[in-house]
């Protein structure tokens, strides 16, 4: 039943007209309001219980709005020793589902942020975004601590480096979300404009009509924001 709820809300929000239009920050700021950073760029690495760094580490930067993170030790030496799968939660996956839900405008930076691809302000018309099937997935802190006592060696010894320079953390819960777009190319872009945009999306994995003026990219159930704990002693 909750997931039938949650697919008439995210459809209703659906037929509802565009209220404003949103930029990639916005979608930054979606993601922070729920209590996790970005993950930059969402991927399906870094599930709950890897060990991580942050790349270009600041440690004034105590907000942790968006994240760029790497492992410090592969999963199977870590949390691939766990026999538990992390949990899921239909709760918080109905109200994502409700607040993120539906479609929205966003501007050219959330394609270089989540496609790579940096498109001239004169080929694009507009970059529409469509958020569906939220989900968080996460392990309780008991079962973090469970998962680095089991870590080998190599992955301790690696743990232990970053823990003396506080650059080492552990994912405590994931943000899951699809997240389909679609690229209108302006009506009024030159031949050669369109064309360098349209390889560049193609590139990136778009599919272009057959009117050859909109593209569209599929999404995939990707983590868009992560919760990191700092690891302090192993």
């Amino acid at each position: 039943m909750a997931f039938q709820a949650a697919r008439l809300a995210l459809g209703l929000m659906l037929a509802l007209p565009l209220a404003a239009c949103q930029t990639d920050a916005t979608l930054t700021n979606v993601v922070s309001s729920y209590g996790f950073s970005r993950n930059l760029p969402p991927s399906t690495l870094y599930g709950p219980g890897s060990l991580v760094y942050r790349a270009n580490f600041d440690p004034a930067d105590t907000r942790m709005a968006e994240v760029r993170i790497d492992y410090l030790c592969t999963d199977r030496y870590s949390v691939a020793l766990y026999p538990s799968p992390p949990r899921s939660s239909d709760t918080e996956t109905q109200g994502l589902a409700s607040q993120k839900g539906g479609s929205f405008a966003l501007d050219l930076p959330a394609l270089r942020s989540l496609f790579n691809v940096d498109l001239s302000a004169n080929a694009a018309g507009s970059v529409v975004a469509t958020i569906a099937d939220t989900k968080i997935l996460a392990y309780a802190p008991d079962e973090l601590a469970e998962i680095r006592a089991l870590l080998r060696p190599a992955c301790r010894d690696s743990v232990q480096r970053n823990i003396k320079t506080n650059n080492a953390w552990q994912v405590a819960k994931v943000l899951q979300a699809t997240v389909d777009l679609t690229v209108t190319l302006k009506a009024g872009a030159s031949g050669s404009v369109k064309a360098e945009a349209v390889r560049k999306l193609v590139d990136a994995g778009f599919t272009l009509d057959a009117a050859n003026t909109t593209l569209t990219s599929k999404g995939k159930a990707l983590y868009y924001g992560v919760r990191l704990e700092p690891v302090n002693a192993l």
